[in-house]
C-alpha cells in the first residue's frame, strides 16, 4: 500500500483494540484509536479518516445517543461498523448512518481486511488524496 492511509479504530476493549491497531499497522495504515463515545464524536468532527472501525457500544452514552449525534455530525468519513449486535440491529443502524460496510465481530480477519481495503479506495476519490486534513 502507497502512503499512509489513516484509519479511525473506535474501540472499547483494550485488547481488541491493541490487535486491531497491530493489525493494521502491519498492513499498512496509520492507526488512531478512541475508546469513549466522546473521544469518537471529538475525533470525527476534528477531522477525516480513510476509514473508521466503529463499535456502536462505547462508554460514555447510550448506543442510541451515540449514533444519534454521529448522524448529526454528518461525518464524511466512511464509517466501518463493527459490532457483535443482532444483524438487523446493525443493518437499521448502518442504514441511519449510510456506513460503508458491516463488519460483525467475531471478526473474520480476512474480511475485516479486504472490506476495509475497498473502502479506503473508495474514500480516496471523494478525499482527492491520500493526505487527509490534520
Amino acid at each position: 500500500m502507497c502512503g499512509k492511509h489513516v484509519i479511525l479504530v473506535a474501540e472499547d476493549d483494550v485488547d481488541t483494540a491493541t490487535m486491531l491497531e497491530e493489525l493494521l499497522t502491519l498492513e499498512g495504515y496509520e492507526v488512531e484509536l478512541t475508546a469513549t463515545a466522546r473521544a469518537v464524536l471529538d475525533a470525527l468532527a476534528e477531522r477525516r479518516f480513510h476509514a473508521v472501525l466503529l463499535d456502536l457500544t462505547m462508554p460514555g452514552m447510550t448506543t442510541d445517543r451515540f449514533v444519534s449525534e454521529i448522524e448529526e455530525l454528518g461525518t464524511p468519513s466512511p464509517l466501518m461498523i463493527f459490532s457483535a449486535r443482532l444483524p438487523h440491529e446493525m443493518q437499521a443502524i448502518a442504514e441511519r448512518l449510510h456506513a460503508a460496510a458491516l463488519i460483525p465481530k467475531p471478526v473474520d480477519i480476512d474480511v475485516l481486511l479486504g472490506t476495509l481495503s475497498k473502502v479506503v479506495l473508495g474514500s480516496l476519490g471523494s478525499l482527492g488524496s491520500t493526505d487527509i486534513d490534520r
